[in-house]
């Protein structure tokens, strides 16, 4: 009788298997709370960013690459952004090229950078861009000019797809619409999201589309 006055015959909550899973389940709920209101989940469309990423024909159709954006991350050269397009509630997927400061333009497919508008330009080397996804004779594909270049305005963004243009199609980006600012910004996709893209893809497919 006095054991069980004093709690002497309770067993520890450490012991319960019923606490455990409880106490397994809310930590999982609070993580995937915090993960869920920093990271965001972009499905890509278009080919703007092969061979790095591949996109479906559209949002409806499987075959698209699927990635968590960090929406507070700051982002930084060669970063891959996920932006709102210009007058539209759309995302698109693109790289970041230059950042406020720098001046910039484009010479038959390749890529010039004055960074912080110092008067220097360097060609940029970009392995991640395919020979035949840069038709150097495509308009698109000469951008101003070293005497007339742009200037990246503080608080934006010059960005690219890797897919700079072919004969097939070419990506719509900073050529087009100009700089993005950080306002427009979603988010930044992370390494480890871009090395995990195969297991996050088949895991949105199979919920998704049901394949």
């Amino acid at each position: 009788m006095e054991e069980k006055l004093l709690g002497r015959g309770s067993r520890p909550l450490y012991k319960d298997p019923l606490a455990i899973v409880i106490a397994v389940l809310c930590v999982i709920i609070f993580a995937w709370v915090l993960f869920s209101f920093r990271f965001v989940g972009i499905y890509v469309v278009g080919s703007s960013m092969e061979p790095t990423l591949s996109g479906a024909e559209k949002s409806y159709v499987a075959g698209g690459d699927y990635l968590y954006a960090d929406s507070m991350a700051v982002p930084d050269y060669g970063d891959i952004v996920v932006v709102l397009k210009p007058n539209a509630k759309e995302y698109i997927i693109k790289r970041v090229i230059a950042l406020g400061g720098d001046a910039v333009y484009i010479e038959q497919g390749t890529v010039y950078i004055s960074y912080g508008n110092s008067g220097t330009f360097t060609a940029l080397k970009e392995d991640y861009v395919l020979e035949e996804n840069n038709d150097p004779f495509l308009p698109q594909n000469t951008y101003r000019s070293k005497s007339d270049p742009l200037i990246v305005p503080k608080g934006s963004m010059f960005l690219l797809g890797d897919n700079r243009g072919n004969r097939h199609a070419y990506s719509l980006d900073s050529r087009t619409y100009g700089p993005f600012t950080y306002d427009e910004m979603v988010g930044v996709v992370p390494r480890w999201s871009i090395s995990a893209k195969s297991f996050f893809t088949g895991l949105y497919t199979f919920v998704k589309f049901g394949v």
